[in-house]
């Protein structure tokens, strides 16, 4: 439950967030040495920029190159050409900071260490699990200039402060209008539509399909459901008393995903979560515990920590009904009367309002196939279209979040090269929210100390 559960699901399972920091150290990784270890030593700490009360070196410039090159940017051997690229680079690392400085100050924008440290310790375990041994591992920080873990700890540590920092800063102006699109022309989509195209990673559009659905959940006993809800009483009852929320979710909480870490959701937005657990949290003040919230995933008690413009941080405790192994015979038996509806010409929306969990789509796509869960890929494998597939389940091993999908393939499209009536739209927001964002940084860098000393 919780990230995995409480959250809206598709046949997509999770999309993970962006983050840039995360992906600048996965990038590192990639690169045979740093740029910088290989230019001459007296250049290595020369002063590049002065921004504000800090100053950006060459050798950070150098480090940017090199992690693009890993993500596919093509380095220009030419000096000249190089010399651009460094232009280019140092400009943006003067943005960021730009952004990252005026954050700072702004004191309605926080973010505290522990929300740091629980994204550096997600990022390192991803990182290290690349390797095989610890040896293998500390000779690829070493390549990376990084000589122990905890060296690159606190380099990523301080990388997602700062994107954190900045991204939580211009969602509040944005939130606040103070970055208004303005308009964009034609000629203004096509260099945009060439200039992705040139990028190696946006060239092709990727493998896609498109599907019609309907989930079926398996539905707890009345018996298991009461004696969910008193378990979830009983709790709500101790935090009245004054027990401290995350230490009871760490205690009580039947939510795996989040269990270990007090209950911590993190932060999200609307259309996130399921409504009737929006439509409680939304409303909490920061350290406010809320009454019993029911959704399909069972019974929740909510503490809201945090509270941004558009998002929230909370924590939640569930209590899930437990699923037999009747109730999951009972939800494959219906899978199979779906199916035979389906194949009768019954609509997927009329199915899935009788029979079906209403939060999931009933039509999904067009999706690149590398978004699917495990089980939809399998199921999708050698599908042809048209043709209504026989119920397949997602998360068999697990009673508390199995549920069987009928579906049928409307559509598979192979790898090829984006149209650009495909992404017309796209590049025009894309585009416009650019610019709105450069005129913003550029009015903060009018008010910022700029020393630019780069040839």
């Amino acid at each position: 439950m919780g990230r995995g559960r409480t959250r809206r699901r598709a046949g997509t399972g999770r999309v993970r967030r962006a983050l840039a920091a995360a992906a600048l150290a996965l990038a590192a990784w990639a690169a045979p040495a740093r740029l910088a270890a290989q230019q001459p030593a007296q250049l290595i700490d020369r002063i590049a920029a002065v921004v504000g009360d800090r100053t950006i070196l060459l050798s950070e410039i150098d480090e940017e190159i090199n992690q693009r090159r890993s993500q596919g940017l093509q380095v220009p051997e030419d000096s000249l050409a190089l010399q651009a690229l460094r232009r280019q680079v140092l400009n943006d690392l003067i943005d960021d900071e730009v952004v990252y400085q005026r954050a700072r100050r702004d004191t309605t924008v926080q973010v505290t260490d522990a929300e740091v440290q629980s994204g550096v310790e997600e990022q390192y375990r991803q990182v290290r699990s690349q390797f095989r041994t610890e040896s293998e591992f500390r000779a690829a920080l070493q390549q990376g200039g990084w000589t122990t873990p905890e060296e690159y700890r606190r380099w990523f540590a301080d990388q997602q402060r700062r994107f954190e920092y900045r991204r939580r800063f211009i969602e509040k102006q944005r939130q606040e209008g103070k970055l208004r699109p303005g308009a964009v022309s034609e000629a203004d989509l096509r260099r945009a539509f060439d200039e992705a195209r040139r990028n190696p990673q946006m060239r092709k559009r990727p493998p896609s399909i498109a599907f019609e659905q309907v989930v079926v959940v398996p539905h707890p006993s009345d018996s298991a459901r009461a004696a969910a809800l008193v378990r979830a009483e009983s709790a709500l009852a101790e935090l009245n008393r004054g027990a401290d929320f995350a230490t009871l979710a760490r205690r009580l909480s039947e939510d795996p995903s989040t269990k270990e870490q007090g209950g911590d959701l993190g932060w999200f937005r609307r259309g996130m979560m399921v409504r009737q657990f929006e439509d409680v949290a939304f409303r909490l003040r920061p350290g406010q515990v809320s009454p019993i919230v029911h959704t399909l995933f069972g019974y929740h008690v909510i503490q809201v920590e945090r509270i941004q413009p558009a998002e929230i941080k909370a924590r939640h405790i569930l209590f899930a009904p437990a699923v037999s192994d009747s109730d999951l015979a009972v939800a494959r038996r219906t899978a199979d009367s779906v199916a035979a509806l389906l194949r009768a010409g019954w609509s997927p929306d009329s199915l899935a309002q009788l029979y079906g969990d209403t939060a999931e789509p009933s039509t999904v796509g067009p999706l690149d196939r590398s978004q699917l869960m495990p089980a939809y890929t399998a199921a999708f494998q050698d599908a042809p279209i048209g043709p209504v597939l026989e119920p397949f389940a997602v998360d068999p091993d697990n009673p508390l979040r199995t549920r069987y999908v009928v579906a049928r393939v409307t559509d598979v499209q192979p790898e090829r090269d984006f149209a650009f009536d495909e992404v017309r739209e796209q590049l025009r927001l894309s585009v416009a929210q650019d610019r709105a964002y450069r005129d913003f940084v550029a009015r903060l860098r009018r008010q910022t100390y700029v020393d630019v000393r780069l040839p």
